[in-house]
């Protein structure tokens, strides 16, 4: 039979393990602040460099050859190096912006969990009333925050670049640029957690995310240059992030969903396979 004190003694359990959760989280919170305050730094000066090159290049720009500027936005989506938007395409959206936001995803998730091993300290943590589950969990929720902070700074950093060079960027093409780099930069993150939960080496759970990505950027750079292969390039995250060019047509939820439902599914991999894996340390 169930008494009061079992339920208060459940509860009370309930309430301490919560406390290590949310503990755990803040610790990996931290441990990566001075990463994420750094590249978000970045994309706020890139965003005003952006932005003030443009009035003083603009009619350089302008007088390219089209066959030169048809090759740029041939390998980067977007990049017409003729436009204001275009511009910013090019010089930010296309490859800083999301390359910054991958590297801060996956060292957040490659370190934070790998490291716990490398250190010895994961059985300390998990001799707290902190199943492996609600550990793996804190690390991916500290991922997913690390992101969306460095995220901030890439919004600030158009709104600052459009300010300063009168580029004619709305809120709809801030919004959407954030969100499609976001949910790619997390979706490489989850591949950091999930290799980071299958092997626990902090240095495969780093490069193999990060060749990944750098894998995707190619087929979706190289692919549309052939008229047969340029089908093909629906297999890059790449392409769901800049297909649509959300920085002038704002944020295409189709391919968000994409993005948002592959991350899902590679963080859901990873916690069957961390939960029977064999820690060290």
């Amino acid at each position: 039979m169930t008494t009061t004190s079992d339920h208060g003694a459940a509860g009370s359990a309930r309430l301490r393990g919560l406390r290590q959760i949310r503990a755990v989280t803040a610790l990996a919170l931290r441990d990566r602040l001075t990463l994420v305050g750094v590249v978000a730094a970045a994309m706020v000066a890139m965003g005003a460099l952006t932005g003030a090159l443009w009035p003083p290049l603009q009619d350089t720009l302008v007088a390219l050859p089209a066959n030169f500027t048809d090759s740029i936005g041939k390998l980067l989506a977007g990049a017409d190096m003729t436009t204001p938007a275009g511009w910013m395409n090019a010089e930010m959206v296309s490859l800083v912006v999301p390359g910054g936001l991958i590297a801060v995803a996956i060292l957040s998730a490659s370190k934070a969990i790998c490291g716990e091993e490398q250190s010895k300290t994961v059985g300390v943590l998990l001799s707290l009333p902190l199943s492996r589950s609600a550990f793996l969990a804190a690390k991916t929720a500290a991922m997913i925050v690390h992101v969306l902070l460095a995220t901030l700074g890439v919004a600030a950093g158009l709104i600052i670049g459009d300010v300063i060079g009168g580029l004619g960027i709305d809120a709809s093409g801030v919004f959407g640029t954030c969100a499609h780099s976001a949910l790619l930069a997390m979706l490489f993150g989850a591949v950091a957690v999930l290799i980071a939960a299958l092997t626990g080496d902090g240095r495969l759970a780093s490069t193999i995310p990060a060749a990944l990505a750098v894998l995707a950027f190619a087929l979706n750079a190289f692919l549309p240059l052939s008229d047969s292969l340029a089908g093909f390039t629906k297999v890059s995250p790449w392409y769901y992030f800049a297909g649509s060019n959300p920085l002038v047509n704002g944020a295409n939820y189709a391919d968000l969903s994409i993005l948002l439902v592959t991350a899902i599914m590679l963080c859901a991999l990873a916690f069957p396979i961390y939960l029977r894996r064999d820690l060290a340390g």
